[in-house]
């Protein structure tokens, strides 16, 4: 059921580019895509939330001792949204004119209160995928993608402009507002307590969210990044550029994504097993990702056209080194989810953070705009692999020793 409500996701994702490239037109979309890029690079930020309430959730499900004062991870997750929105707030004024323009201050006020409702929907799928409701989880995840989708037609159909557009897209972040309410396991979720107190739950979320900004940067957030580091008369033409780095990272990293909490799940059962529980798994990523950069490479131009228009002419190649660099974050991805499980948050935090500095490093120099971003893309997430394997490696060991030591 997560499988199906990620391809939901994604393909919800898709239609709205579509609307949006067929609405607004190529310099607007431009300007459209920073802001999505930039409102899902904070969901992405809070969402470091999720998998530390998946992992703690969890963990106290399995502890045969309770805490003494375990955490509630809803309030908590809201308190950490809304101290997020605080920051941007704060600091908008330096970053705010050079990415969303001279009118800036609405996108700001639309940031600020989607940031904290996203911090809601995040903590509350965790819980969900703590506790094992798959079905719940599903249903949530799919029920904020739809409602995205249905509020981006009603307000293309209405002809509004790209604020319309940016509004409509930040506020199917409260859905989870109405799923607690109506849904049991939502209700049961709300509740869900973590494996330690509050203090442990913060700083756990805080190493999580610093890995989550890295994250952000790579993932959601690059358009955004690219806007930064690019000068006026690069970013004139960039609209297919940008669309091109959506279109082929989604159908690798957001079933990944979606499937984190399974992930986590799944490897704090096998931790013992070290690098060799990630193999199967990284395999299939290879082999998907293989597939998706030939099928880039030999009909992706014709997608593009026959999506978005003849405006949105993009290469085979660079379509296809694009699908590559996807591949590199979805592996990423992957043994941050390991690591997480062997309960080394800083290791995590380290991995990405490093990752998002050798893709800024990249990103900054003198290369052309289409070669910087797939090397950006490419070069950032293997730094980041090498340290989590590095992490993975010596849990495994570390525990074989442990369980050595207790043997008779």
């Amino acid at each position: 059921m997560i499988g199906v409500a990620s391809v939901l996701s994604g393909l919800s994702g898709y239609v709205i580019l579509v609307i949006a490239a067929r609405t607004l037109g190529p310099a607007r979309n431009a300007d459209f895509i920073v802001f999505w890029s930039l409102l899902f690079a904070m969901f992405g930020i809070v969402g470091g939330l999720q998998p530390e309430t998946t992992r703690s959730v969890r963990s106290a499900d399995l502890s045969p001792v309770p805490a003494q004062r375990p955490v509630h991870v809803l309030p908590v997750g809201l308190l950490v949204g809304i101290g997020a929105a605080l920051v941007i707030g704060a600091t908008s004024p330096l970053w705010s004119a050079t990415a969303l323009g001279s009118r800036s201050w609405p996108l700001v006020v639309v940031l600020c209160l989607a940031v904290p409702a996203y911090a809601g929907q995040s903590t509350t799928i965790g819980a969900l995928n703590g506790q094992r409701s798959w079905y719940a989880s599903a249903a949530l995840i799919s029920s904020e993608a739809t409602l995205r989708l249905l509020l981006v037609g009603l307000v293309a159909f209405a002809g509004a402009k790209a604020l319309g557009f940016e509004v409509a897209s930040a506020a199917a972040a409260t859905v989870w507002v109405v799923f607690i309410v109506v849904s049991r396991a939502g209700r049961r979720a709300a509740g869900a307590t973590g494996d330690g107190d509050r203090g442990q739950f913060l700083n756990r979320t805080g190493h999580a969210m610093v890995a989550a900004a890295s994250t952000a940067v790579l993932v959601v957030g690059f358009p955004f990044l690219l806007r930064l580091t690019s000068s006026n008369l690069e970013w004139v033409n960039a609209a297919p550029l940008l669309l091109a780095i959506s279109l082929t990272r989604a159908p690798l990293l957001m079933p990944l994504q979606a499937y984190q909490g399974v992930a986590i799940a799944h490897f704090l059962s096998e931790r013992r097993r070290g690098i060799p529980m990630l193999l199967r798994p990284a395999a299939a990523v290879l082999g998907v990702g293989a597939l998706g950069a030939a099928g880039a490479y030999l009909i992706g131009p014709l997608i593009m056209i026959a999506f978005f228009g003849r405006d949105y002419r993009v290469d085979g190649r660079l379509l296809a080194g694009l699908t590559l660099a996807a591949i590199c974050l979805a592996l990423l991805t992957l043994t941050g989810s390991a690591v997480l499980a062997t309960s080394q948050h800083k290791a995590y935090a380290i991995g990405w953070f490093l990752s998002s500095l050798a893709a800024v490093a990249v990103l900054m120099t003198h290369l052309p705009l289409e070669i910087r971003s797939v090397l950006s893309l490419c070069v950032g997430p293997l730094v980041g692999i090498v340290i989590h394997l590095a992490a993975v490696r010596a849990a495994s060991t570390a525990d074989l020793d442990t369980g050595a030591d207790e043997e008779p």
